[in-house]
């Protein structure tokens, strides 16, 4: 695909160097970008990053665009249970937040104050559980927030974790 757009570019410059001097206007400046040249720009808080430290699963979410107040996170039908859970910033303070399991398959988080837009926030899931038959599977977990403004959640991401066999 890029070869055809390069083609296309030289030959435009090429016709236009050419064509006749009446007919030929200024050489018109094309910028050329890298085939593997990818901007990203991200204006809402995503997930950065998910894995495994030691027993933890560790969740890392980067709060951007505005500030968050709470977050959901669905626990993997895998999941047998869990004993725990931190949240801590950048830095590995301790975020304020209350903490409510709803049910089997879903954690609430609310903060005690609103996280800023340009924290990263690391949620650590501790005495982890799986079934039996499961080790060696990949455990989903689908994390929503609620931003300072508006009403409802919206989709952050989901964590993927590989258990590892044992």
């Amino acid at each position: 695909m890029s070869r055809f757009a390069y083609i296309g570019v030289l030959g435009f410059l090429m016709a236009g160097t050419l064509a006749p001097s009446g007919i030929a206007s200024s050489p018109a400046k094309v910028p050329l970008i890298s085939a593997n040249q990818m901007v990203f720009s991200f204006n809402s808080p995503f997930i950065s990053s998910s894995g495994l430290l030691g027993d933890h699963h560790v969740i890392r979410v980067m709060v951007i665009g505005m500030s968050l107040e709470s977050l959901s996170v669905s626990i993997p039908s895998q999941m047998s249970k869990f004993d725990s859970v931190t949240i801590t910033d950048e830095t590995g303070k301790n975020i304020p937040a209350k903490i409510v399991k709803n049910g089997n398959r879903q954690l609430m988080i609310a903060f005690n104050q609103p996280v800023e837009t340009g924290k990263t926030l690391e949620l650590d899931i501790s005495g982890i559980k799986t079934l039996q038959d499961e080790q060696g599977s990949i455990l989903l977990y689908g994390v929503t927030g609620k931003r300072t403004g508006i009403d409802e959640e919206i989709p952050i991401g989901t964590a993927r974790i590989q258990v590892p066999l044992r």
